[in-house]
Formats: C-alpha cells, sequence, structure tokens
C-alpha cells in the first residue's frame, strides 16, 4: 500500500516537473527569442554601440557599426579601454563617465571628439547609460559621426550672416543714397552763392579801398584790409573748389547707391570707373597711408558696359590691397592700357602688401572663402566682382607669392564680333564640370562659367545670366529641383534655357521638374558631342554664330 502510494505521489511529481521543464523551455524560448531580437538591434544600429565594464572601462562588445566607424577589427577591440577611443581626455569628458557610472544623465545626449585606429578624429554626438548583467555593471555608448551635421550647420550659419551682411549692405546703400540727397540741397546753395560772393567783393572792394585810405588799420571781423586784400580772393576760390568736390562725391554716391540692372550697358569710360572708385576710397586711403600711384591710358576705347559694376570691382580691389599691406609703406599701383591686337581693355591693380599663398590664391574666387572671418569679412567681395567681370565677357586674375604682393588684372574685351552662347554648368563633380566646358569651347562658341552646388549657381544667374544653364540632379546645399523652382520665380530668367543632367531620369525630382516645365532632361554619362551640337542647335534661328 505504502509502495502504491510513493508511487502514486512519484508520478504527480514527475508531471510537476514535466510541467517546469516545459515552462523553462517556452522561457527561454521567449529570451532566446528577445536575446536575437536584441542582438539584431544591437547589431544593426547605424549608430556605434559600445559596451564596456563600468568600473576597468575596458570594452566587452560593439556593434558593426562601430567597427565601421573606428576601423578595427573586432578582436582588437576586445580589452581595450573606452578612452582610447576618446580624442579629448578634458574635465567634460571626465564628468560624462562619471555621469554613466552613477547614472545621472538620463537621456542626454553630449558632444565630444572621437579617434579612430589610423589617429584621425572626428565630432561625434553619443547618448550613455548603464545597466547590471550577471558579471557586474557594464556601460554602454552610442556614438555617432557627426562632421556632415556640423558642416552643414556652420554652412547655414555663413549663409544666415551672409544674408545679414548682404541685408546691411542694401539698407546702407539705401542710406548713402538718403544722406546724398539730402546733402545735395544744401550743397547746391552753397554753389550758387559763392559766385555770388565773389562779384560782391569785386564791387565791395574799390570801397574798402577807400575806406582805408581814409581811416587805415580798420578791422573787417577782426582781418586787416590787407590781409582781406591779399587773401579773400583765394579763400573764396577754396571753399568753391571745395563745394564742388563735395557735390562731385554726391553725385558719385548716389550714382553707386543707385539700383540699376547690371545687364544693361552703355558706353562707358574705364578710367571713369577707376578714378570714381578711387574717390570713394579716399577715406579709407587716407586712413591706412597708403600712397596709390596711377598710370591711365589717355582717350582709352569706350567699352558696352556697366559702369556701376566695374566701380564696384575696383573699389573691392582697393579695398582688399589696403587690408593685405601689414606695414607703413604700402604703395598700390593701379593701370589701365588697351591692347589693339585683341581689341582688350586691361585694368591691373598691384599691391606690396603680404601676399598669399598658392592655395589660398586657388580659392579667392570661391563664393564665402574669406581669411578675414574674425573681422566681418563675408567671402562674397571678389566672388561678386568675378562674376560682374563674366558678365562682360572679361577675365580676371590673381598672381601672388607670400611676402610679394598680389597683381589683380582685369581683361575687358570690347564688342565682341560673334554673339557667344552663355553656358554655366552647376555639377557636384569637377571633373564632369571640366570636360563638359572644355568640350563646349571645342565645339563651338561658347563662354563657359560653372558651380559647384546649387546655391552657388543662383548667385551667379544674378551676375552672370547664362544663355544655357546646365544643372546636376543632385548636389549639396541646394539640389536641382530646388534650383528650378527659384528660378521660375525670376521674370529675368524666363528666357534661360535650363537643361538637367542627371544617373537617375526615373527619380520622382525628374516628374516634379517636369511639372513645372523644364522638359530637357539629359541622362549621365552624357555624349558631349552631340550634347553640345544640341545646345547649339537651341540657339541657331536666334543670332548665335
Amino acid at each position: 500500500m505504502r509502495i502504491c502510494l510513493a508511487m502514486e505521489n512519484f508520478k504527480t511529481r514527475i508531471k510537476l516537473l514535466e510541467k517546469e521543464v516545459g515552462n523553462l523551455q517556452s522561457s527561454l524560448a521567449i529570451v532566446s527569442e528577445n536575446e536575437e531580437k536584441y542582438r539584431q538591434f544591437f547589431e544593426n544600429d547605424s549608430d556605434a554601440v559600445i559596451i564596456f565594464d563600468a568600473n576597468s572601462s575596458h570594452i566587452e562588445d560593439i556593434n558593426f557599426a562601430a567597427l565601421q566607424l573606428f576601423g578595427y577589427r573586432e578582436d582588437e577591440f576586445s580589452g581595450i579601454p573606452f578612452d582610447r577611443l576618446c580624442a579629448l581626455k578634458d574635465q567634460a569628458f571626465l564628468e560624462v563617465i562619471q555621469a554613466i557610472n552613477i547614472h545621472e544623465n538620463g537621456k542626454q545626449i553630449f558632444q565630444g571628439y572621437f579617434k579612430r585606429k589610423d589617429g584621425s578624429c572626428f565630432p561625434g554626438a553619443f547618448y550613455t547609460g548603464s545597466f547590471m548583467s550577471l558579471s557586474g555593471k557594464k556601460s554602454f555608448a552610442a556614438i555617432r559621426d557627426v562632421t556632415e551635421k556640423l558642416k552643414i550647420e556652420d554652412q547655414l550659419i555663413k549663409s544666415r550672416e551672409q544674408l545679414f551682411q548682404a541685408q546691411k549692405m542694401e539698407a546702407l546703400g539705401t542710406l548713402v543714397a538718403g544722406v546724398a540727397h539730402e546733402i545735395n540741397n544744401p550743397i547746391n546753395l552753397i554753389m550758387y552763392n559763392i559766385p555770388l560772393m565773389k562779384r560782391i567783393w569785386r564791387d565791395f572792394k574799390p570801397v574798402f579801398e577807400i575806406n582805408e585810405q581814409k581811416t587805415p588799420n580798420v578791422k573787417y571781423g577782426g582781418l586787416t584790409y590787407q590781409f582781406i586784400d591779399e587773401n579773400l580772393d583765394q579763400l573764396i576760390t577754396d571753399m568753391d573748389l571745395a563745394a564742388k568736390r563735395v557735390e562731385t562725391i554726391v553725385r558719385r554716391l548716389k550714382d553707386f547707391s543707385r539700383k540699376s540692372n547690371i545687364f544693361e550697358k552703355f558706353e562707358m569710360s574705364v578710367n571713369e570707373a577707376v578714378e570714381n572708385a578711387l574717390c570713394l576710397a579716399q577715406s579709407t586711403l587716407k586712413k591706412s597711408k597708403v600712397i596709390v600711384q596711377t598710370g591711365f591710358l589717355e582717350n582709352i576705347p569706350l567699352l558696352k558696359g556697366h559702369l556701376q559694376s566695374i566701380e564696384q570691382v575696383v573699389l573691392n580691389l582697393l579695398i582688399n590691397a589696403i587690408d593685405a599691406i601689414d606695414h607703413d609703406h604700402g604703395e598700390i599701383q593701379i593701370n589701365t592700357s588697351f591692347l589693339e591686337i585683341e581689341k582688350t581693355i586691361i585694368v591691373q591693380v598691384q599691391d606690396n602688401g603680404k601676399g598669399m599663398s598658392t592655395e589660398t590664391r586657388e580659392k579667392i574666387f570661391d563664393p564665402f572663402f574669406t581669411e578675414k572671418q574674425a573681422d566681418g569679412g563675408t567671402g562674397l567681395g571678389l566672388s561678386v566682382s568675378y562674376s560682374l567681370i563674366k558678365s562682360h565677357e572679361g577675365e580676371i586674375t590673381c598672381q601672388s607669392e607670400p611676402g610679394k604682393g598680389a597683381l589683380f588684372e582685369i581683361r575687358l574685351p570690347l564688342e565682341p564680333q560673334k554673339k557667344r552662347i552663355k553656358v554655366l554648368i552647376a555639377d557636384d563633380d569637377p571633373a564632369l564640370r571640366k570636360l563638359i566646358s572644355q568640350m563646349l569651347k571645342r565645339e563651338g562658341e561658347f563662354l563657359t562659367e560653372v558651380a559647384s552646388h546649387g546655391t552657388e549657381a543662383l548667385i551667379k544667374l544674378g551676375t552672370f545670366l547664362p544663355d544655357v544653364l546646365i544643372l546636376d540632379l543632385f548636389m549639396p546645399q541646394m539640389n536641382g529641383l530646388e534650383v528650378c523652382q527659384a528660378i521660375i520665380k525670376e521674370k529675368k530668367l524666363a528666357q534661360m534655357k535650363v537643361i538637367i543632367i542627371t544617373g537617375m531620369p526615373d527619380s520622382p525630382e525628374i516628374k516634379e521638374i517636369k511639372k513645372i516645365g523644364f522638359m530637357n532632361i539629359y541622362s549621365k554619362p552624357l555624349d558631349v558631342k552631340t550634347f553640345a551640337r544640341d545646345i547649339t542647335g537651341m540657339f541657331q534661328k536666334e543670332g548665335f554664330q
């Protein structure tokens, strides 16, 4: 009887154990499934995730993104301290590590610099945390390379600064025009009254002479007759010259600040443009004590151009030259000349300043490039100058070496015999830009200009105004679709032909571009010869040769 009862109990226990084993197997399966899910999440996370011992900081596990980001093999990561990956072990970073250990950071995101296996450093955004495992307390860090993000933020800040600067310059232009207008009336009154004073003095002079004979040594306004007789004519003449000089400055300020269409060109004297720029820079030159020498070709041919644009270019070169002179014996030489055979006017601005390196010289015409960021430099002066000269189908070049000053040369052709097709090539691939430009010049009468991204293309459209815009679809800062959306709002660009080039002709952006009316789409790789002939064909009926 006892044996039977024991057997029943034993069977019951076996069933309970089997049930527990079943429950345990189910739990293990769930745990295994969850572990696999978290492992997949861990491995496939786009951020670099690193798990390390909270006490020793030795790395115990990493995901694939960490291998890619830091350049180590998996076996090389094992056991190395986490702080070996940190480029800057400053107090702020130590506080982050302490926050990890005492769990104070929550979900706060930190910024720091990290070091790859090859020694290169990068800025990283990371968040951290800790957890308990069977082997003790563990910490983790999820790291993301934010190099590109910081670049974009920096570009946005620069673009905003340029916008503020442009708004300030526009406001300044309005202010200058207003001040010039206010000065104009009183200076005209002075100029009208000076000749009247001169005539009155001449009529009164005999009366003064008679009075001097009757009552010698009488003073008029504290001055003797002898002093007045010897100096008043010259004083009035000096006042007349000073008033005329103010009138000239006011007129030039009004002309310079006047809004005008840079594409409206009239016959103008380059010498006059240079003289006007020198007049506008006079106060800056006096303050800097820089000596300016000029060599103007007399009877230089008239150029069909935009006077204020040439003034602006020369003025900008003058200001840059003054800024480049870092000693007390500064000199600037400005010359104008004419090449009869080439029918080209030359303007040269040379200084004896600090000069520049080859690397700097190659970038000076790029938009937003400046070495005077701390002093409020915008990096737009030479870029705009380059575009203004290009709008005259001219060239501006620079020769410079460190310690040997700089020579800027502007070449302005007279009215060209052939009307050339102006093409702006906007593509972020420098090799393709160069290839298209060279092939177009080889195939026909093309005048080409290039831009490396959408924002630069829009800047150059404001001054170069091409007949054709060749636009890559995918570019940094602004893509082809965004540029198209911007240019359809500008009436002055209505006659410009737009050609889209892309390696993805079926992309949604192409459909959007077609919707707003741009139908000239070419797929990469281009047959450049056919491409050039197609562009020429667009203009055969429009007077281009």
